[in-house]
């Protein structure tokens, strides 16, 4: 009896271990090394970086990533296969909330033994389930790292649903595939690990970006549905779509309404309302309203994505409407509810010393400017301008706003696109 178990220890093994090899030597043909560089970043983005992607397209050359990593501003981005020279890829779609982007390469200069990541995207995979990261943690190229499934659940502050894992994630392995052991399949992208724990790592996934991937391919925008309104948590019952704010007066949902379902597709956070809804432009919501349940048909726009925003750079500073580089709508609504433009970064140059990173711009010259179109109209031929800003900052562990005004003589003029 004890000869059999000795026999089937031994016999079990080999398999295992045959399994993970087989996970690395695929992993080692679909993943890439990114490396970013960005001249005039935007709030949130940094002048450099790098992380992973991993190859979905090999006949388009579609690599997929964190936004994080393609950077949400017009960026350079090179990507490595192993073992082979950089190539540039452009930002093909940024989606920031859901941490995700699309690079493109030119396909005649992928190598010819890549292949395309086989991605599980019916979420076939628990809690418990074993996983392995791959990437490139502290430059380690080309790396594997292994844990569990430790939960699936919304996370507030990243904005997302995400798997919760204590396969470990460090800076170098965002964007890249998070796969099952049991299937070899992607079944997540890396994101994130808090800051001083031990296992508290964060992946995108799979069934959200495969929606992205699928409407991409189709020639649609995959963009998220903007519902116009805000949305409250309840952790304790793993609900997070109780409205808390309506932005837009002429919608049908109102502050209380609790969504249950899109076009009956039981939902419970932001995050699985938008995946069921991009690609559509119309769609049934089933809500619960003083207790009582109700549909509404509701018609909504898109987002778009990152990749299309416009900023306009003055005398060295760029400047967009956007305050806050999360990607909650609460953080927007709190700290420029109105809308107006913000500094998004300054070099050196006429507006060094006068404007900083996130100050509101109130008035020029006494007007509200709310555009970036505006505000490169208005400063034609202007030599100098009369601003009122607004500053948020902290002191004694408390948030501080205070106004203050000031004169920015006017240098070059233009804009900033993708």
């Amino acid at each position: 009896m004890k000869k059999l178990i000795v026999i089937l220890i031994f016999s079990i093994q080999p398999l295992y271990a045959a399994s993970l090899t087989d996970i690395l030597e695929k992993a080692n043909k679909y993943t890439v090394k990114i490396q970013n560089s960005i001249i005039k970043p935007f709030i949130g983005d940094g002048y450099a970086g790098s992380g992973t992607g991993f190859l979905v397209n090999k006949k388009e050359g579609l690599i997929i990533t964190n936004s994080h990593v393609a950077g949400s501003s017009p960026a350079t981005n090179r990507v490595n296969f192993k073992n082979e020279s950089p190539i540039s890829a452009e930002q093909v779609y940024i989606d920031k909330e859901l941490d995700f982007a699309i690079l493109k390469v030119d396909p005649n200069l992928i190598p010819k033994n890549a292949i395309e990541a086989e991605i599980d995207c019916k979420q076939n995979y628990k809690q418990g389930d074993n996983t392995v990261a791959f990437g490139h943690p502290y430059s380690k190229d080309f790396t594997i790292t292994r844990g569990i499934i430790s939960g699936i659940r919304y996370e507030k502050l990243a904005t997302f649903e995400a798997i919760q894992t204590d396969t470990p994630i460090n800076p170098g392995n965002s964007g890249g595939p998070l796969i099952s052991i049991a299937t070899g399949k992607v079944i997540g992208m890396s994101s994130f690990g808090l800051d001083d724990t031990e296992g508290l790592n964060f992946a995108v996934p799979s069934i959200h970006f495969c929606k992205i991937i699928e409407l991409q391919a189709e020639g649609k925008d995959p963009s998220p549905l903007n519902f116009q309104v805000l949305f409250a948590s309840n952790d304790n019952l793993d609900n997070h779509l109780k409205v808390s704010k309506v932005l837009n007066k002429d919608s049908k949902l109102k502050v209380g309404d609790i969504v249950k379902s899109i076009n009956n597709f039981e939902v419970s956070n932001p995050t699985q309302l938008s995946t069921q809804s991009r690609g559509l432009n119309e769609v049934k919501l089933t809500i619960l309203r003083n207790n009582k349940e109700m549909n509404l048909n509701v018609k909504l726009k898109s987002k778009g994505s990152y990749s299309d925003r416009v900023g306009l750079i003055v005398s060295n500073a760029l400047i967009e409407n956007k305050f806050s580089d999360t990607y909650s709508g609460v953080s927007e609504e709190m700290f420029n509810s109105d809308g107006h433009l913000v500094v998004q970064s300054i070099d050196a140059g006429l507006a060094s010393g006068i404007l900083r990173t996130r100050d509101i711009i109130l008035r020029v010259d006494g007007n509200a400017i709310k555009t970036v179109d505006e505000l490169k109209k208005y400063l034609e031929g202007k030599k100098k301008v009369d601003l009122i800003l607004r500053r948020v900052t902290y002191f004694r562990d408390s948030v501080v706003f205070f106004d203050r005004y000031d004169t920015l003589e006017i240098g070059e003029v233009k804009y900033l696109s993708f």
